[in-house]
C-alpha cells in the first residue's frame, strides 16, 4: 500500500489536512470570507468530511491550539517522575508560551476573540477543562505518586489558570510576549500565595 493510501486511511492525518488548508485559506483571504465549502475544496474533502472532523469553522481554527496541548502533554509524561505535580506543569507551560505560536494562527484568534467572544471564549474553555483532565490523569500515572488525586486536581488547575490568564493577557490584551505574560502571572501567584502564608497584618 502506498504511503499517500496509507494517509487517505488514517483519520488524524485528514484532520491535519483540513485545518491546515484552512489556516492557508485564512491567511490568504481573511477568516470571515472562508467558507466550509472553500475549505473542503483546499483540503480535497466532502463538506461531510470537514464537519465530521470539525463541527465548526471555529473549531477548526482553535484546533491548531489542541495540537500544541498534545505537544504540553507528552512533555509532561517525560518529566522526571519524582518531580512534583506543580513544578512539572510549570516548566511544560513556559516552555510553550516560550516558543510561541504561529503569527498567523495569532492573528485569526484574536480576530474571532473581537468578532466572536463568547464562541471562542467556549472553546479556549473547553480546550482547557480537556487538557487539565488529561494532564491530571497522566500525573496520576506516576509510579510510587505521593500525591493524591484532589491534590493533583488543585495544582492542575493552578497551572492551568496561571496559562489560560497569561493567553488572555497575551490575545486579548494584546502584549508582546507570551512568556513574559506567563511569568507575570506566575510571580503575581507566588505573591498572593506568601502574602496568604504570611496571613493577616
Amino acid at each position: 500500500m502506498s504511503e499517500k493510501a496509507v494517509r487517505e486511511r488514517n483519520p488524524e492525518a485528514k484532520r491535519r489536512r483540513i485545518a491546515d488548508a484552512a489556516l492557508d485559506l485564512f491567511q490568504r483571504q481573511g477568516y470571515a470570507e472562508t467558507t466550509i465549502d472553500q475549505i473542503a475544496a483546499a483540503a480535497q474533502v466532502g463538506r461531510r468530511t470537514v464537519f465530521h472532523h470539525f463541527p465548526t469553522k471555529e473549531a477548526i481554527l482553535f484546533d491548531h491550539l489542541v495540537v500544541r496541548r498534545e505537544v504540553a502533554l507528552r512533555r509532561l509524561v517525560r518529566r522526571p517522575v519524582s518531580e512534583p505535580p506543580l513544578v512539572s506543569l510549570h516548566v511544560v507551560f513556559r516552555e510553550l508560551c516560550d516558543e510561541g505560536y504561529d503569527r498567523r494562527l495569532l492573528a485569526h484568534i484574536r480576530t474571532v476573540l473581537t468578532t466572536e467572544p463568547e464562541l471562542a471564549g467556549e472553546q479556549l474553555s473547553l480546550g482547557g477543562r480537556v487538557f487539565m483532565l488529561r494532564a491530571v490523569a497522566a500525573l496520576l500515572e506516576r509510579p510510587d505518586a505521593t500525591w493524591s488525586s484532589s491534590e493533583v486536581h488543585i495544582v492542575a488547575a493552578m497551572a492551568c489558570g496561571w496559562f489560560t490568564t497569561a493567553a488572555h493577557l497575551y490575545l486579548v490584551e494584546g502584549r508582546p510576549s507570551l512568556v513574559s505574560c506567563f511569568d507575570d502571572v506566575v510571580a503575581t501567584a507566588v505573591r498572593a500565595s506568601a502574602a496568604l502564608a504570611a496571613g493577616p497584618g
